[in-house]
């Protein structure tokens, strides 16, 4: 069995589960209320410089997971195509958008290949934290990223910092650093494939595609956010006094956990 089939299996099989946890009724209506909140605050910045309108823009999010960032861009205005390798992804999604009358595009497609997503006809490809571990062939998504892209158009990520993949918790103190494996060992790992893409592997594979990178960020995770890292949510990050932000406390924390791109395909209309 491929390793993309391994990976859409597992997602299928886990997704009712992962929506329960990741898109409850509450996350949607702070979504609602708010829509980038659904970003951190230095990725709402590097969107803002991309996009100060996304009205009538046609945004592409593709390996679209629990597509919050999808609903945000649809609420600020954009023509968004949902694209994810699992179906029951993109099932439960659709519910969603159905249940709040969302008009969404929701079409299935590995990101290596986007096979059923037209060229040259997008304004921003965006990818949320979590795309990268899945993806075996980086060249091969950002020239599909570049092709589905209109000249000019913008990329936009972020993506949990490679950096923190080499570390783990101690198994003895949970707050000291201990070491999994070597930066360079980019995998695949685990029976369910993973890839620990480094810092790298990312700006070449863009590069290589023919992406101009306009900014690269490194930043950390913060409290009140949808994505609290330390935390399932922020209500536990709240009954916890949000200690595990601290870095004197826990030495995670004096890492970045994110990385943010922002790149361009070259050429205007």
């Amino acid at each position: 069995m491929k390793n993309t089939d391994i990976i859409a299996n597992d997602w299928n099989a886990g997704s009712d589960r992962y929506f329960a946890e990741n898109a409850s009724e509450a996350i949607i209506d702070k979504i609602a209320s708010d829509p980038m909140w659904a970003f951190p605050e230095e990725m709402r910045v590097l969107l803002r410089a991309a996009f100060p309108d996304f009205r009538g823009k046609r945004v592409l999010v593709p390996s679209s997971g629990d597509n919050a960032a999808v609903f945000a861009f649809h609420l600020l205005g954009a023509r968004v195509t949902s694209a994810d390798i699992a179906e029951r992804q993109l099932h439960n999604a659709g519910k969603i958008a159905d249940a709040r009358g969302w008009s969404i595009d929701f079409v299935r497609d590995d990101s290596m290949k986007l096979a059923r997503i037209e060229s040259g006809a997008y304004d921003l490809v965006y990818t949320s934290n979590g795309v990268h571990v899945w993806i075996g062939d980086l060249p091969a998504m950002y020239r599909n990223f570049y092709r589905a892209l209109k000249p000019g158009g913008q990329y936009v990520m972020f993506e949990v910092h490679p950096f923190n993949r080499p570390l783990t918790q101690d198994k003895d103190d949970l707050f000291r650093i201990a070491s999994a494996k070597p930066y360079e060992a980019t995998g695949p790992h685990f029976d369910i494939p993973n890839y620990h893409w480094r810092v790298q592997d990312l700006f070449n594979a863009m590069a290589g595609a023919g992406f101009s990178i306009h900014k690269l960020i490194e930043f950390h995770s913060q409290t009140g956010c949808h994505d609290c890292w330390w935390y399932r949510d922020a209500r536990e990050a709240e009954a916890d006094g949000n200690r595990l932000f601290d870095p004197t406390r826990n030495p995670f924390a004096a890492l970045p956990q994110w990385i943010g791109f922002w790149a361009e395909k070259e050429g205007r209309e």
